[in-house]
């Protein structure tokens, strides 16, 4: 009988599967995918149909950045490869590198949609803007100290940190003024369905905004003196805004914002 019969040669699978003939033989080496037949006389290498697909998964884990060594280690002693473990470690990889292309995706469109924000309002422009319910992650600050590090520091102490948030997530500095007096916050936005403390929840509604250079939250009520009418209960928020064109070393300007409550 023979046994090359209905067998593919090294050079059909390399063609077939777009891998090298030095990464199959590489994979052999690594006891990640053996010839189906060896000619004990030749020493070339045979591979069945089937194992096209597994080529394709071990190339799909490669590009997913599991080492070839951790799938070696999903081969059993007697050389059976553990298929399902190493769709189940490749498919959790995937999983996890979708979220992460999403996230980086969402991104991309909020800084675009900052971008359009800086091209249409000149700086020092009062414009109206509606915005959707929001909520912070909010400590308290002092007014003589309200710097960026104070930002960072709110963010890098939050105890969902690590967790990471989907896309880029507002920051910044916010006070409330009332009848009673200002407090004002250093602010990181969170997902509204997070439960954690030090949490407000910012209103919708239509916002005077401008654009300007950081640092202007103090004067938001001689900024929007017309718009807030003499009211004495309003929100200010300044959040940092990207330009499509950036001067390195300095920083973004930023959007203050105002609502009257």
């Amino acid at each position: 009988m023979n046994k090359k019969a209905n067998l593919l040669t090294i050079g059909d699978i390399s063609k077939y599967s777009g891998a090298s003939i030095r990464s199959l033989r590489y994979y052999e080496q690594m006891k990640i995918m053996m010839p189906a037949y060896v000619d004990p006389d030749t020493g070339y290498r045979y591979y069945s149909a089937d194992q096209l697909y597994h080529v394709g998964i071990i190339m799909f884990c490669i590009e997913l950045g599991i080492p070839l060594k951790e799938l070696a280690k999903l081969t059993d002693k007697n050389d059976t490869i553990n298929l399902r473990n190493i769709l189940e470690q490749g498919k959790s990889l995937a999983e996890n590198k979708l979220k992460s292309l999403k996230s980086g995706l969402k991104l991309f469109e909020i800084i675009e949609r900052q971008m359009d924000l800086s091209e249409i309002y000149p700086k020092g422009q009062i414009y109206p803007r509606k915005i959707e319910e929001k909520a912070f992650y909010v400590q308290p600050c002092d007014k003589s100290r309200m710097n960026q590090l104070d930002v960072i520091k709110a963010y890098m102490e939050m105890p969902f940190a690590a967790d990471g948030i989907e896309g880029l997530m507002e920051y910044g500095f916010m006070y409330e003024h009332s009848l009673s007096g200002v407090e004002y916050f250093v602010f990181v936005e969170i997902p509204q369905n997070m439960d954690v403390e030090n949490k407000k929840i910012i209103p919708a509604g239509i916002y005077f905004c401008c654009i300007n250079e950081a640092g202007q939250i103090d004067n938001a009520p001689d900024i929007f003196k017309e718009q807030l009418n003499g009211k004495d209960s309003f929100i200010a928020i300044e959040t940092e805004i990207m330009a499509d064109k950036y001067e390195m070393g300095k920083p973004f300007f930023s959007e203050l914002r105002v609502i009257a409550v």
